[in-house]
């Protein structure tokens, strides 16, 4: 996997320059910095394996794990390309009502194609971002068990190890995730809580 007259230390090196630089352009939802880099790495690593050495190895990666990135952001928060982009009835230099250039349409919600792109990118969204807590106020003993169970989260989600934690987050959003992982995240929990002195028994 390593091409042919260079070091791990240098191809780690280039490797780690490219998660640094384009992570944070990239960054969404729950996903932090640190998330995307190591999906950066990752991305990274896969694309050595189509690595021809005609063109320098950085300019390779760069736009290999630019465009995984963009996949996977695409993919998992929501599409940026509006079908009006590519719509005839779409002109810039055109305005109605509110300020937009759609010569069909008055509201952009009356147009299937982007009524269509709009839920399906609030959706992704909807998942992407942290659900808040919600508590009737009235009743203390559903806050402390709401609060104990945040508490509980909280600290599981911080001490999942970066690799397992886009499991970790399919599996707390009930996202699709094979049997395996599925079990291997469940037991990573179990462990983290024994770690902190919390019953198993009782959750």
């Amino acid at each position: 996997m390593i091409p042919q007259g260079m070091s791990e230390d240098q191809v780690l090196q280039i490797i780690n320059n490219i998660a640094n630089r384009l992570a944070a352009k990239f960054k969404f939802g729950y996903h932090e910095l640190e998330d995307m880099k190591q999906q950066a790495r990752m991305f990274a690593w896969e694309g050595l394996e189509n690595y021809d050495g005609i063109r320098p190895l950085e300019n390779f990666l760069w736009t290999h794990v630019r465009n995984r990135l963009y996949n996977f952001k695409r993919n998992n928060f929501g599409r940026p390309d509006k079908p009006c982009d590519s719509c005839p009835h779409f002109d810039i230099s055109f305005s109605n009502s509110q300020g937009y250039g759609c010569k069909a349409f008055d509201d952009h919600e009356e147009c299937d194609l982007y009524a269509g792109w709009l839920t399906r990118n609030t959706a992704k969204r909807n998942i992407m971002n942290t659900a808040q807590l919600e508590l009737d106020i009235k009743d203390s003993n559903a806050v402390a068990d709401a609060l104990d169970k945040k508490h509980i989260f909280n600290l599981v989600d911080k001490s999942i190890p970066v690799l397992q934690r886009e499991d970790w987050i399919r599996f707390v959003n009930n996202l699709k995730l094979p049997k395996i992982r599925k079990d291997a995240i469940a037991q990573q929990v179990i462990e983290i809580l024994e770690e902190n002195g919390i019953d198993t028994e009782e959750r």
